[in-house]
């Protein structure tokens, strides 16, 4: 799995050891084809790291591979449904208290989401 995040927005900006880190606080998640994983109008309460399918608005647009970094920083709630894809989405959810903690210890995680603009909006 270090593999793949590796290459995420975020992730990359850490090295294997680190990444070990958060996935050993984190959930892998299986979301079923079509199922809703946030609700137009509500806030993120976890970041997601896709590891494997897709996640699609409600125009069928992929989201990014790492989602909702904005609405979970600043509150800010989705403008759009999202789902996951016809293939169903494998992710690595890291609840929001995590995300505070991962953004203390290791500031270069939100500095590289932060330069990749667009993550979840």
């Amino acid at each position: 799995m270090i593999d793949v995040l590796c290459r995420l927005p975020g992730f990359d900006a850490l090295d294997a050891e680190a990444i070990a880190i958060i996935i050993a606080r984190s959930a892998v998640r299986r979301f079923t084809p079509g199922q809703l994983v946030l609700p137009a109008g509500e806030v993120a309460e976890s970041l997601l790291a896709r590891i494997e399918g897709e996640l699609v608005d409600a125009r069928g647009r992929a989201a990014p591979p790492v989602f909702d970094a904005p609405g979970l920083l600043f509150g800010l709630a989705a403008r759009e449904e999202h789902r996951a894809g016809p293939d169903g989405l494998t992710a690595l959810v890291i609840a929001k208290p995590h995300v505070f903690t991962i953004a203390r210890e290791f500031p270069e995680f939100i500095v590289s989401l932060i330069g990749n603009r667009g993550q979840g909006r």
